[in-house]
């Protein structure tokens, strides 16, 4: 697996290197985000997010069933925009399902910007959002 990765990974430094040049490399690693709320020292919240260039993905927002509805997602929200417009970041994406937290994202300002249905699965809608900073 990792061999295959490596394959990966060299082929998409080269293509960077030969459009925008050696001294950027470095802006490919992706940059890890943990973003935690706690109570009573247990985990109740976490955001996971990767920044590469200009762009974070959220890869996982979960908030605990019993302290939903709370705004501790739009906490964990908020600090990530915080901390991305001060590491020069443009915009923000992040993917969602038809089950899980559409309208959510819709209230804290993020819009779709393309969406698949029957994805991963028939009955399904994967919906793809962004969130541009200034």
């Amino acid at each position: 697996m990792t061999e295959f990765q490596d394959f990966i990974e060299q082929v998409f430094k080269e293509q960077y290197e030969a459009s925008f040049g050696s001294a950027r490399l470095e802006e490919l690693e992706p940059k890890d985000y943990y973003l935690t709320r706690e109570e009573e020292g247990n985990l109740i919240a976490l955001l996971h997010a990767q920044q590469v260039l200009e762009n974070i993905h959220i890869k996982a927002l979960v908030v605990d069933k019993e302290h939903q509805k709370k705004g501790l997602g739009a906490s964990l929200l908020a600090e990530l925009e915080e901390k991305a417009e001060k590491a020069g970041v443009s915009s923000i994406t992040l993917s969602t399902k038809s089950y899980q937290a559409k309208d959510f994202y819709i209230k804290q300002g993020y819009e779709i910007y393309a969406n698949l249905e029957d994805m991963p699965q028939k009955g399904v809608i994967k919906y793809h959002f962004i969130k541009r900073l200034s």
